[in-house]
């Protein structure tokens, strides 16, 4: 997407004249060495609850704020992209080391959370959030099958990458996880006691069948890499 060229913002010309001045360039040295991470949450409080009005403003302003957001990260990859590889291994390699993992690791948990609440909402009866959950599978679905859409048109090209990356893919690990899952499929299938039996067996031969199918055809890509790798290796050894 081609991007136009906008005035600088405030922030911009506010940190330019700071860059400019020794002495307040110090003072802002200085308070980025005291950076506390702990401090973080009091702001995060106090911006959306300290005053209403400044909440209802940061409410209405939070889509331009993200969409800041996005283009500030954007365009720290377009200026990092820039830098000589050794400097830039070493960037990342400190600011990986510096992260703290802990606080990294509650990320899935609390938006995990939210986006829980988002779509399947609480208290809500079993019935609605299986709706729930089924909608918001069709959506993904529909999604996905854009996705494909877009990739068929490369086809040629990602035929090619595909089978690069299977003859490094750990087979062994997919066949495990296509197990586990014609299990759960297989378990899902079955009928609630009392109602539906035949319908449930019904299903769950089939998807039984399908597993199975699955497994097989694995176990046959497998073999057949397997022998490639080793026509490969012998043709190697004889020349």
């Amino acid at each position: 997407m081609e991007r136009r060229d906008v005035n600088p913002g405030l922030g911009e010309r506010i940190l330019k004249e700071v860059i400019a001045t020794p002495a307040l360039k110090e003072v802002f040295l200085l308070q980025i060495k005291d950076i506390r991470p702990e401090t973080a949450s009091g702001l995060v409080k106090t911006l959306l609850w300290g005053d209403p009005g400044v909440s209802m403003s940061l409410f209405g302003a939070l889509p331009d704020a993200a969409n800041w957001l996005l283009e500030f990260l954007l365009e720290l990859g377009r200026q990092l992209n820039g830098l000589p590889e050794p400097l830039l291994r070493d960037i990342l390699g400190r600011i990986g080391a510096g992260i703290d993992r802990e606080r990294l690791g509650e990320l899935p948990q609390i938006y995990g959370k939210l986006l829980r609440r988002l779509l399947l909402g609480e208290g809500r009866p079993p019935e609605e959030v299986r709706d729930a959950v089924v909608s918001a599978l069709n959506r993904a679905l529909a999604a996905l099958e854009r996705s494909t859409a877009q990739l068929e048109a490369n086809r040629e090209e990602m035929a090619r990458t595909l089978r690069r990356a299977w003859k490094e893919l750990d087979t062994a690990s997919l066949a495990r996880t296509a197990r586990r899952m014609a299990s759960l499929l297989a378990a899902a299938a079955r009928p609630e006691r009392g109602e539906g039996e035949g319908k449930g067996a019904a299903k769950a031969a089939k998807l039984a069948a399908g597993a199975a199918a699955g497994l097989l055809a694995l176990r046959f890509i497998k073999k057949r890499t397997r022998e490639k790798r080793k026509t490969r290796e012998r043709s190697r050894f004889i020349c």
